[in-house]
């Protein structure tokens, strides 16, 4: 598989397509859950791909009722079946991603549900079925816990992308530093790949922009130079964190007591949901701050880390938060 890494995810995977192609039906449906950016979508084409099959990307919000189903399922292949939906040739599973699938509405859940199970879906007349063409439904989702435990039950197959390590970030930076064509020294990758949490989405993106400055500077290599220029014109620290997340790391320091989402938003600039969902995560995945139903805080580690790195101290001192910004 061309995916860089998780490979026992992959082995899983190649082994239930082998089986597929050899019992002419289609591999198991697969929830791929965890952390964004982490590869979901490119593991699902690679799926079709080696099934050689279609790939249908849906947006989850548009099946929120019976029309929008159909027009889905009937965009399936029908090849290698009879008119009553007995096998008789070789068949090609469509492969079907559904990204953010915990979007998809309660109907779409319940209905499409049924058409994972048993590959049928009603005609609209009362316990009238037709037969569906064999598929495998790929849900990518960083919140498996938002989806119904029937829908959940319908995967068969769930793995969890998880951020890649170092060996890997390093391969993923120069391959992709040779698909844009860029000469880029290891020293330039190992910027990178520090300040990318292991995050294909982001690291591909500081390689972007790197290139920019590379091209903008008439060079002809990206050298630990220009990343190290590429990331102070983008504010991003040795680190990797970026201005919003000092902010609100700052905010927390500050702080007598526990900071709402709706302080940190006004603080930020950002949405409550983009704080929520994107900016948060690594800054509690990886302990510098937690959250609970008081609000937000900070954490020694958190704390430890702007006091080395100088972003408070004497010079900044330590102005608390006003009471009207802090939610109890």
């Amino acid at each position: 598989m061309a995916v860089i890494g998780h490979e026992k995810m992959k082995k899983q995977i190649k082994v239930a397509i082998a089986s597929a192609k050899h019992r002419n039906s289609a591999p198991p449906h697969m929830l791929f859950s965890g952390h964004p950016g982490c590869g979901k979508t490119s593991m699902a084409k690679e799926v079709a791909k080696m099934l050689g099959t279609d790939f249908i990307s849906v947006i989850p919000e548009e099946l929120k009722n019976q029309k929008n189903i159909l027009h889905l399922l009937e965009s399936l292949d029908y090849n290698g079946y009879d008119e009553k939906g007995n096998r008789i040739k070789q068949i090609k599973p469509t492969v079907i991603f559904l990204d953010e699938c915990h979007r998809l509405p309660m109907y779409g859940q319940e209905k499409l549900g049924i058409a994972m199970e048993n590959f049928s879906i009603e005609t609209g007349q009362a316990n009238r079925f037709y037969w569906l063409p064999y598929f495998t439904l790929i849900g990518a989702t960083t919140l498996t816990g938002e989806l119904s435990k029937p829908f959940l039950d319908r995967f068969k197959l769930n793995f969890f992308f998880e951020p890649y390590n170092l060996h890997d970030s390093f391969d993923i930076v120069n391959y992709h530093a040779k698909r844009l064509e860029v000469f880029i020294t290891p020293k330039a990758i190992r910027d990178i790949v520090r300040r990318g949490r292991g995050i294909p989405r982001i690291m591909i993106s500081y390689l972007e922009r790197s290139r920019d400055t590379l091209y903008a500077l008439q060079g002809q290599v990206i050298t630990s130079n220009i990343t190290n220029h590429t990331f102070e014109n983008m504010g991003i620290d040795e680190t990797g964190f970026n201005k919003i997340e000092l902010k609100i790391l700052k905010a927390l320091y500050n702080a007598e007591k526990a900071v709402g989402l709706e302080t940190l938003a006004v603080i930020t600039g950002e949405s409550q949901k983009t704080i929520k969902n994107d900016i948060e995560t690594y800054l509690v995945r990886e302990e510098y701050m937690s959250r609970s139903g008081s609000g937000r805080t900070i954490t020694p580690k958190g704390r430890l880390y702007l006091e080395e790195q100088g972003y408070v101290g004497k010079k900044h001192g330590r102005v608390a938060i006003s009471a009207d910004y802090v939610r109890h």
